[in-house]
């Protein structure tokens, strides 16, 4: 009985480090670099992920060897969007699209959109030439503050074994931005209201 109690007591502990595990979806210090403020960053990042029921990329680059690209935009008063593309060996990709219900500075609410489509060779290519252009594997994780309302845009990718993530705040211009409304408007085709994009 003793024994079998203790078994019980191992198994929900390693099913418990398991779950926190899964969930761990950015590394410590990625987003910032005060401890407090990554910290919270990544608790508030990581609650609109699952929400939206999407993978951790950092876990994902440790295994993974494909190309993935995620859009994360958060809106302080609007709904949630994930843009995921994964690159197949051929040249193509997946397209997933991903939306909750709640808002971006508040409570994510619960998944209203999960849709996936294929992307050609020429939209995966013109993707991947301005990953390139813009030097996203070379820019700055960290954004500079931000202000009280606005939209937070996280770009995260994963190539080669390595994992990038760039947070920016309200970008009206600059390399995240040009990125996200790729995503977003080129690729997504997702149609947002002049007033709902910032």
């Amino acid at each position: 009985m003793r024994k079998q109690f203790f078994l019980s007591v191992f198994a929900l502990l390693l099913f418990g480090s398991a779950t926190k595990a899964q969930h761990q979806y950015f590394p410590p210090g990625a987003l910032d670099s005060s401890p407090s403020s990554d910290q919270f960053l990544s608790k508030w990042y990581s609650k609109q992920l699952a929400a939206l029921d999407e993978p951790s990329l950092w876990s994902l680059s440790k295994t993974q060897k494909h190309e993935t690209y995620r859009f994360l935009w958060l809106r302080t008063f609007h709904r949630p969007v994930a843009i995921r593309i994964d690159v197949n060996t051929d040249g193509t990709s997946q397209l997933t699209t991903k939306m909750t219900s709640g808002a971006g500075g508040y409570d994510p609410g619960h998944l209203v959109q999960n849709s996936k489509s294929l992307l050609t060779k020429e939209q995966t290519s013109f993707l991947l030439e301005k990953i390139k252009e813009h030097q996203f594997w070379k820019l700055a994780s960290a954004r500079e503050p931000g202000g009280a309302d606005g939209a937070e845009w996280i770009l995260e990718g994963v190539k080669n074994g390595m994992y990038h993530v760039v947070d920016r705040w309200s970008p009206q211009g600059g390399p995240v931005r040009g990125i996200g409304l790729i995503m977003l408007n080129e690729l997504a085709k997702l149609k947002i209201p002049g007033k709902e994009l910032y």
